[in-house]
């Protein structure tokens, strides 16, 4: 799996592990993933990034772990821990080797990878996009771009929202006994 990804562009390794039928595809896609998002922190421009290495190498087997050893450790990681057997001859049991691997992905925007995986030394530009305009019209951009509020009719009455106390002016019972 590792050399279907190896020295691609980001975008194709991405699409060859989600369309590629192996068990081992989804945990290196969401490692490639998590490869680009570091990327993305570092503020590299991600359409430039190319799976310049990856390494894959045995990490050897889990020792052996007794129940009292794992009592405080989550269901999720007991299924790793627990050794595995499978019933041998004359009553014995055999162990059940659960090989583990270290898997190391280095994704680069350096022109020499770019160059290895066939592509331009330079970077991609990023495409230019049009100007959004309003769909209120010349208008409307033109009172948006004024800064200036649009001057309502004077017919108009104010509607006076739910939550907002209404601007007509009552006389309070104290100012009757002044009058």
């Amino acid at each position: 799996m590792a050399d279907l990804i190896r020295r691609k562009p980001v975008g194709l390794a991405l699409a060859t592990l989600k369309n590629t039928r192996k068990a081992c595809s989804a945990d290196l896609l969401k490692l490639v993933e998590s490869a680009i998002a570091n990327a993305q922190q570092k503020e590299t421009d991600v359409d430039a990034l190319v799976v310049s290495q990856i390494m894959v190498d045995g990490a050897g087997r889990k020792p052996l772990q007794r129940n009292s050893m794992i009592r405080a450790v989550s269901n999720y990681k007991k299924r790793f821990a627990r050794p595995r057997f499978m019933s041998g001859p004359q009553g014995r049991m055999w162990l059940v080797p659960r090989p583990f691997c270290h898997v190391t992905v280095v994704v680069s925007d350096d022109p020499e990878a770019r160059k290895a995986a066939g592509l331009s030394a330079a970077a991609p530009k990023p495409v230019a996009r049009r100007a959004r305009t309003s769909r209120l019209g010349a208008a409307a951009a033109a009172v948006s771009a004024a800064g200036a509020k649009p001057v309502k009719p004077e017919g108009e009455a104010k509607v006076a929202k739910k939550g907002e106390k209404s601007q007509a002016k009552t006389k309070k019972p104290s100012d009757k006994a002044k009058e």
